[in-house]
């Protein structure tokens, strides 16, 4: 299977020369942990920018690290509107070239060892070693298949002129290989391989495509709605955006409302998704739609699909997006279909007024729902509500999402123990004053967690597991033995036996070697 590169996004309004080395990146040793066993130190290297680092790329092929500076006001509160791209040579210790950036309107974006540069209406490919522009096209490029070496994106008519005209361009010399019209209205929820040459983007509907021709098929459906007025949903937690801006993924304009689709599920025939018309089961190789459900007007909204056993359950959440804030959208309601025929076996609209549903837990045959002030629980048989109880906001703080397998706790013996599995016939819940909740079957508080004490599981290696807190992580082998603690923050990423991470003005770089002959 191919992967999808999506870019890194960086905003710019201009396009200025490649410039001489006038920034200076400065390297340092630099004391990263200690160790759990003998207490000796850990070192990494440094790597400090005249700037804050507000994005940050690295080519470990190349040893090419990309970097967006962008400071910030004199009073701390607001991000500089201009600023640096530096790119820097880690292994020559050597700064290659940077250009001055403004942040409105443009983008770049790095797919490995392509840079493309969109200023305006037109995309500029980038020359890595000197920042020089090798070719352009009118076109902004939003992913890459890299494989073939080809570009895919909207031919942009004008900063203010939506296009559905969607190219395929040679990354080698910047040629428009094929064009296809693709509604890109409403932005778009998802892209995915269903084998090594076709793509499907799920944006308005579904729509495959070969990579080399853009030939393919369409599935279109309603995901937006125009001009529409409502209540907007505040501090919505544990409830993804579905288009993921600044990544890659193509964003709608904020006058619209968006995001009124599904996940969707594929499997080795066929796709299924629902949309603000209806949920379907799709033919993954021809299109052709096996069985439809429709639904009443303005019922819909964003929602989660998934199969259990011979049926597919949807968790209709009662919400949209227009821009980056949530709306009230649709009501929230629980359904099952027959997963062969797409026959409704029940339909149970939820009846409360303005309060979505964040997040979902299956369990022992039942559905669990959250809130931001309470719990439902229903059946996976019949679809009825089985029980069903507040949580007041003074007490608990509004609640946010369940709990996954990635939060841990200290046992008695000092080891670390997922959380959920210290009790798997029990619930865990999230709230805003960031503690965690264990609820059980008749929705009874029986135990709650400060989050002073959980770790989050967020890095590994072969030899190493990593839990993070309080911008420090926790390193464990294999034996579950506590081996070192390290100045890490959530940001850091693994690459090899290195690790990687950003504070302020600063990335750091760990052998990670280190600390596995050092047990």
């Amino acid at each position: 299977m191919k992967k999808i590169v999506l870019g890194l996004s960086f905003l710019v309004t201009l396009i200025s020369f490649s410039q001489k080395n006038q920034i200076q990146v400065l390297s340092n040793p630099v004391t990263i942990g200690k160790s759990l066993i003998d207490s000796s130190t850990y070192k990494g290297i440094e790597y400090v920018f005249p700037e804050e680092i507000y994005k940050i790329f690295l080519d470990t092929t190349t040893g090419f690290l990309t970097a967006q500076l962008r400071g910030v006001s004199k009073n701390g509160k607001w991000l500089n509107s201009t600023g640096q791209i530096v790119q820097y040579d880690i292994n020559n210790q050597k700064v290659l070239w940077t250009k001055k950036i403004a942040y409105q309107t443009s983008n770049l974006k790095l797919f490995s060892k392509t840079m493309i540069f969109t200023v305006s209406n037109k995309s500029y490919c980038l020359d890595i070693n000197t920042g020089n522009e090798l070719w352009e096209v009118k076109n902004n490029i939003y992913l890459v298949s890299p494989i073939d070496n080809i570009g895919f994106g909207y031919n942009l008519k004008g900063l203010k002129v939506n296009s559905n005209e969607f190219e395929g361009i040679d990354l080698n010399n910047g040629q428009v290989l094929w064009k296809r019209e693709l509604n890109g209205e409403y932005g778009w929820n998802d892209v995915f391989y269903t084998n090594d040459s076709t793509l499907v983007v799920a944006a308005a509907g579904l729509h495959s495509l070969d990579t080399k021709t853009g030939k393919g098929w369409d599935y279109n459906t309603i995901t937006g709605k125009k001009d529409y007025t409502e209540t907007v949903v505040k501090n919505v937690v544990g409830v993804g955006l579905g288009l993921l801006t600044g990544t890659g993924f193509i964003s709608s304009g904020n006058n619209l409302v968006r995001d009124v689709v599904s996940n969707k599920i594929v499997d080795s025939s066929n796709i299924y998704m629902a949309s603000k018309e209806q949920l379907v089961k799709i033919d993954k190789l021809t299109g052709a739609t096996i069985w439809k459900f429709p639904f009443s007007k303005d019922l819909a909204s964003k929602s989660s699909i998934f199969i259990n056993d011979s049926q597919i359950f949807m968790i209709n959440k009662g919400m949209a997006f227009m821009g980056n804030k949530a709306l009230n959208f649709g009501k929230p309601f629980f359904a099952a279909f027959d997963k062969q025929t797409g026959e409704n076996k029940f339909l149970t609209i939820i009846n409360i007024e303005d309060n979505p549903i964040l997040s979902y837990k299956v369990l022992n045959g039942e559905v669990f729902l959250v809130y931001k002030n309470r719990i439902e629980k229903y059946s996976m048989v019949t679809g009825e509500l089985i029980t069903g109880k507040e949580f007041p906001e003074e007490l608990y703080g509004e609640l946010k999402h369940f709990i996954g397998n990635q939060v841990f706790i200290k046992n008695e013996n000092g080891d670390l123990v997922s959380l959920p599995q210290t009790d798997t016939s029990k619930i865990y819940v999230f709230t805003s004053q960031n503690k965690s909740l264990t609820i059980d079957s008749e929705l009874n508080i029986s135990k709650t967690t400060e989050y002073d004490d959980v770790n989050i599981y967020y890095l590994k290696t072969k030899d190493l597991k990593f839990f993070a807190k309080d911008n420090k992580a926790l390193v464990i082998n294999n034996d579950g033995q506590q081996i070192a603690e390290i100045e890490v923050t959530l940001n850091a990423f693994i690459i090899g036996d290195t690790l990687y991470d950003t504070k302020d003005n600063r990335f750091i770089a760990v052998n990670l070697m280190d600390l596995v002959t050092n047990q």
